[in-house]
């Protein structure tokens, strides 16, 4: 059986958000990951950034009247 519970880290101790669903005495294997990361969103957004800035859309043309919308042949 697989569980996800959301924690927080207080003093080097992990208290859980909820309780877990296996019984007492269960031994159980944990992997424990950040969930956000400031440093890393923001370097993640910078470069997408740069990305835009150095490929720009070229020759895009302003809105669409209605009747270019709905033209018909």
């Amino acid at each position: 059986m697989i569980a996800e519970v959301m924690g927080t880290v207080e003093k080097g101790a992990l208290k859980l958000d909820g309780t877990l669903p296996f019984p007492d005495q269960t031994r159980v294997k944990l992997r424990v990951e950040s969930v956000w990361d400031a440093g890393e969103a923001r370097n993640a957004w910078l470069a997408l950034l740069a990305k835009i800035d150095a490929h720009p859309i070229v020759g895009v043309g302003g809105p669409c009247s209605r009747e270019e919308l709905y033209e018909r042949d």
